[in-house]
């Protein structure tokens, strides 16, 4: 356990002894076996305890004083101990930890009550023999509330890292408790990474709000119609998302749009373009054209969304893992990235191969995002690497930066030559570790199955033209 000892042994009564309130384990688990030991050989081990007015309470040994009171033991040993209050937590803290019996959720409150007491960061690193970072993540993750705690019955198993993004948003229990129930699961980060672009999102339109208000922006502002489509005053024209760029170029690009007037929805985080409406027009058609455009800009901003998403997942991935993937596991796809990229996935046959590489087209971003390498240097350090061990790492970083240049959100929902692709991509990528989310699986299922029913069409015409063909002869 810790420094702190003592030399002196005094039998005390079991039934004068406690368990310490602020033992960080919370389950001491079945003391049946231990029971039954201590019965037949005795208490071999003293128990640490410290005075508690006429009473006791246990610092180390709590599994043995309850195995003890389970067989009917009296008095037993123990080392009597003079600690402060702070002192008793991290005699308790440092033996759980020796011995690897708490949770990290269990010390990381624990941490979190040598804190109270007035320990400083830098105190509790070096009393426990840890780096203040490794305190300051415990001390995060303690921050969560007991609400979110119950939200999953494992939620102590969770690790450090995602604790530490859970208590990231402290005061918003609905986002903790999704990122909670996502948390050990190929999902998490996904989950994580969609939370981050909604408060970026948040963000954006509350920036873009603030410029609009400015008295020189030169952009009539009004307040959203309550019938966006169907407003007897107010045309729907377009719509401004955080993808169109930063505040500043979102400003920029309505003014060379020139609408009458612009307004906030901060619903959808985007901001409507409107202009006055012609009144002899249709007013039913005209809110059924609105209405189906700003369903499509909506769709479209979730596939972008989406694509973007799976897209810095993926590679993301690659990052991380590639270089722990054996040589001739990497060998075989950099022959398959390859082959998908020149070879049309159609059984019907071949096309020709797509375009060269180079650090200004087709990957030079992506294969930043893979690698760390810059784009300026990716073929410097290609050509060096080919002469190397590790060669096959780096021509799969390549082909794969090329695929994912090629991948946009279109293709997602469209039969095309990439679009063919992106199963086989993924099957790869599957082949070498790598987990799809439920989002992912889902739009592969619908692509695949776009994919079929393109086929099945083409057989089809097919067949209609051979038999055109028997007949004319």
């Amino acid at each position: 356990m810790s420094n702190y000892q003592s030399n002196e042994i005094k039998l005390i009564n079991t039934s004068l002894i406690d368990p310490h309130p602020d033992n960080p384990r919370k389950n001491i688990g079945d003391v049946t076996d231990l029971a039954a030991s201590i019965k037949t050989n005795g208490l071999l081990t003293p128990l640490s305890v410290v005075p508690n007015g006429s009473r006791y309470r246990v610092i180390a040994g709590h599994r043995r004083l309850a195995a003890c009171k389970q067989a009917g033991t009296g008095a037993v040993p123990c080392f009597v101990l003079d600690l402060d209050p702070l002192q008793q937590l991290e005699a308790m803290v440092t033996e759980n930890c020796q011995r690897e019996q708490l949770t990290v959720l269990e010390e990381a409150d624990a941490i979190q009550g040598m804190l109270d007491f007035g320990a400083t960061t830098a105190n509790v690193a070096h009393r426990l023999g840890r780096s203040s970072d490794y305190v300051r993540d415990r001390a995060k993750a303690a921050s969560i509330k007991t609400e979110v705690r119950a939200s999953r019955d494992d939620f102590g198993q969770i690790s450090i890292g995602q604790l530490v993004a859970i208590a990231r948003y402290d005061g918003q229990p609905d986002l903790q408790k999704k990122l909670a129930q996502a948390a050990g699961t190929s999902n998490f980060d996904y989950t994580l990474s969609r939370i981050e672009r909604d408060e970026n999102e948040r963000q954006w339109i509350e920036s873009v709000a603030a410029l609009l208000v400015e008295s020189d922006s030169g952009i009539n502002l009004i307040p959203d119609p309550e019938k966006p489509y169907s407003d007897p005053e107010w045309r729907y024209l377009g719509c401004m998302f955080p993808s169109t760029g930063t505040p500043e170029e979102a400003i920029e690009k309505i003014r060379e749009h020139n609408p009458a007037a612009v307004s906030i929805h901060t619903v959808s985080q985007q901001v409507y373009l409107w202009t006055r409406r012609d009144k002899t027009a249709d007013a039913e058609k005209e809110a059924q054209r609105a209405a189906e455009q700003a369903e499509r800009d909506a769709r479209r901003h979730a596939l972008e969304e989406y694509a973007a998403a799976s897209a810095d997942k993926r590679m993301t991935w690659l990052h991380g893992h590639l270089h722990g993937v054996k040589r001739d596991k990497l060998v075989e796809t950099t022959a398959r990235l390859g082959l998908l990229q020149i070879i049309d996935p159609d059984p019907q046959g071949y096309t020709s191969a797509l375009s060269t590489w180079n650090d200004a087209a087709c990957g030079g971003e992506q294969f930043t995002t893979i690698s760390g390498i810059d784009p300026e240097r990716a073929l410097a350090e290609l050509r060096y690497h080919l002469d190397e061990p590790d060669w096959a790492v780096w021509a799969v970083q390549i082909l794969a930066a090329r695929i994912e240049w090629f991948i946009d959100a279109a293709d997602w929902t469209t039969v095309n030559d990439i679009g063919r692709r992106i199963p086989g991509y993924y099957q790869i990528l599957q082949d070498l570790g790598y987990t799809p989310t439920d989002d992912e699986t889902s739009h592969l299922d619908q692509l695949i199955a776009a994919i079929s029913e393109a086929d099945s069409d083409e057989n089809e015409e097919d067949e209609e033209d051979e038999e055109d063909e028997e007949n004319n002869q």
